[in-house]
């Protein structure tokens, strides 16, 4: 948008596009699980988010105007300011600090908050950046409703790690705008966060992944989980996490980033079934292959885990092709319904690979006789492998049907993954039937 509509007129320059992108926090399950909220990106200062301001002209109308409108402006200090963007445009900032500096000194009773503005682009893009963030606060401090000039200072001084004062500033500028961009309340959340206000920053996420800004992003929800989780607000997190699966249930990541959290907040019986979801959407990898198998035995199911430590730790592991979860079917967040939801894809795809989920998880929950069920029909789906009978029989020996065990066992030990394990279990078995 051209600041000036006659000819020679100056636009309003931005700052850089995108801000630096650091972390904002870590926090880890034994090392192995990263909990980082993903780098922010200010991509919304690719507009000019100008202000209407109320004036009342010398007839005693009552007009408004942009903030921006240089109509106001002397006539010299527009050709400073023109001349100034020509010279940044054509790679010569250091000429165009000379241009508006000589201005200033040698008019300072025209100076003004553009003026001001077109300064501080000029020590930013020639790399000053403390008398750019000066120029920029000079310029707001002149024109309090300038909410491109508060943008910018917030990006500067976020990129500066001058979070209490970017808050403040894209706060300012998203107050000042005539267009009311969700994306800069975002980054004052974020900006909250980095100077350690996270419980400043709750309000903001918690209204933007509310649905009143317009569609939710993924960045917003992961953002608003991880706020909690610094803050140690179970229940608000896990409703957090809870409104971000009943959106984005069909994303391998959502599933990832509620193990994530549910992992660090040590619900392992939670976060172990939310990896396997995500598993079956997207391969997991062996780190991720070998965490899950740690939060297997966390909850007490180590045949689980001894699967995934197998996997994980052979040549092929994580790089086995996997059948994928037909996701679409996955069209509810808790895990009840993930159960019918898996139910109803059987209905439509009875596929091995979704029976040994279904059985994997109900066995997780220790729902032995609906494991067994499950890994029933994966065995009778795929003759070719030997898992499904193997855990048949962990299930019925868990049930104490050992003659139930024994059959599925002996099936089991035809093939040669799963012959050893076969064996020990139905020598233990016949060991117990002589006593």
């Amino acid at each position: 948008m051209a600041a000036d509509a006659e000819p020679g007129g100056v636009a309003l320059e931005q700052g850089s596009r995108y801000m630096n992108r650091p972390r904002l926090f870590d926090v880890r399950f034994e090392q192995k699980v990263p909990l980082v909220l993903p780098p922010v990106a200010v991509g919304c200062l690719c507009l000019i988010l100008s202000a209407l301001v109320t004036v009342a002209r010398a007839d005693g109308e009552i007009i408004e105007r942009h903030i921006d409108d240089v109509s106001d402006v002397p006539a010299a200090a527009r050709f400073a300011m023109f001349e100034a963007q020509k010279e940044r445009e054509t790679g010569n900032p250091e000429a165009a600090i000379d241009i508006l500096s000589e201005f200033l000194q040698e008019h300072p009773e025209q100076d003004h908050f553009l003026v001001r503005f077109h300064l501080a682009l000029s020590w930013a893009r020639r790399g000053d950046l403390e008398e750019a963030l000066e120029s920029y606060q000079t310029s707001v401090g002149m024109e309090p409703m300038f909410a491109q000039g508060w943008l910018n200072l917030g990006e500067l001084a976020y990129n500066m790690s001058r979070y209490a004062l970017a808050a403040e500033a894209l706060g300012r500028g998203y107050e000042a705008s005539e267009w009311k961009d969700p994306n800069v309340l975002f980054f004052n959340a974020a900006a909250l966060v980095m100077d350690g206000r996270s419980a400043e920053a709750v309000p903001l996420l918690s209204e933007l992944t509310s649905g009143a800004h317009g569609e939710p992003t993924m960045e917003w929800h992961r953002a608003l989980i991880m706020a909690h989780l610094e803050l140690g607000n179970e229940d608000e997190g896990g409703r957090a996490v809870d409104s971000m699966l009943s959106q984005f249930y069909e994303d391998p990541e959502a599933w990832r980033l509620a193990f994530r959290y549910y992992a660090s907040s040590g619900d392992y019986e939670s976060a172990a079934i939310a990896l396997t979801v995500g598993g079956y959407m997207l391969p997991l990898t062996r780190d991720e292959e070998m965490t899950l198998g740690d939060l297997y035995l966390a909850i007490g199911v180590p045949v689980l885990a001894s699967d995934m430590y197998a996997s994980a730790l052979a040549d092929s592991g994580s790089a086995q092709d996997l059948e994928r979860l037909a996701s679409a079917y996955l069209a509810s967040y808790d895990f009840e319904s993930a159960f019918d939801a898996i139910h109803r894809a059987l209905d439509q795809e009875p596929t091995a690979r979704l029976w040994s989920l279904l059985g994997d998880l109900h066995f997780m929950r220790k729902e032995y006789e609906e494991s067994y069920d499950a890994y029933g029909h994966s065995a009778e789906v795929d003759t070719t492998s030997g898992r499904a009978l193997l855990m048949m029989g962990y299930c019925a020996i868990q049930m104490e049907r050992h003659g139930e065990a024994m059959a599925a066992l002996e099936r089991a030990v035809e093939f040669p993954d799963e012959s050893g394990k076969a064996n020990q279990l139905l020598s233990a078995l016949r060991q117990l039937a002589e006593q």
